[in-house]
């Protein structure tokens, strides 16, 4: 199983039981796939299809949280404050009600325009630093999407970074 399937598969399984929870099923992994990511049956043989995604508070952050990029390294960092303490550089900050909420959308817009079978679910796992208080910015994030054509009957949601909580997006 590659890192990206491993990552998949952590995901799907917390959201399961999260959302199993919720609504009083038991859904669980049969498959893991490639598009849809996850797919998913209960004891009556039901099936929901998982499409898992991430948030980045700035692109590449995902890259450097699998090692994959230097972006975020301490040294990368110290450079950037010390260029910022000499005016050569602006400080940079991740807003939930900006940057943050930006990359979703364009993530989300993405995921809706593509069809994952019937009973999808379209799973984003947050990947910030920041445990974002995701109830505040929800009816933003929804605002901006036409969620006229959204192939995910069974919802979209987030997965808190601390993977305990969701939240539905539509």
């Amino acid at each position: 199983m590659s890192e990206k399937q491993a990552i998949e598969k952590a995901t799907a399984e917390r959201f399961l039981a999260l959302f199993n929870q919720r609504r009083g099923t038991d859904f669980r992994i049969v498959e893991m796939s490639d598009a849809p990511d996850a797919r998913c049956t209960d004891m009556h043989g039901c099936a929901l299809n998982l499409e898992i995604t991430t948030t980045e508070d700035r692109p590449g952050d995902i890259k450097a949280l699998l090692g994959r990029s230097d972006s975020r390294s301490p040294e990368v960092l110290r450079s950037h404050i010390k260029r910022v303490a000499r005016n050569e550089e602006r400080p940079q900050f991740s807003s939930l009600s900006g940057d943050v909420s930006d990359h979703l959308v364009g993530r989300l817009r993405t995921k809706m325009m593509n069809d994952y079978g019937p009973n999808a679910a379209l799973v984003v796992r947050d990947t910030s630093g920041v445990d974002w208080d995701w109830d505040d910015v929800i009816p933003f994030i929804r605002s901006r999407l036409d969620l006229t054509p959204n192939p995910f009957s069974q919802g979209i949601w987030v997965l808190s970074r601390v993977k305990n909580r969701l939240f539905q997006i539509a």
